[in-house]
């Protein structure tokens, strides 16, 4: 079953991703941390890519 809204879903999962990306450029003793975040947007953007429902 595809998102209605998926194509708005993948804009803000970009800009999560982009945003835990800076962030972890000027908090390097949080990137591992940031780093974890970032890869769970990046699995909801390709569950969404692939017209899956997101599952965490």
């Amino acid at each position: 079953m595809s998102i209605s809204n998926a194509k708005r879903w993948n804009e803000l999962c970009e800009l999560q991703i982009t945003i835990m990306g800076n962030l972890a450029n000027r908090f390097p003793e949080r990137r591992e941390n940031l780093e974890s975040v970032a890869s769970g947007w990046k699995s909801i953007q390709k569950q969404l890519q692939q017209n899956k429902t997101p599952v965490l």
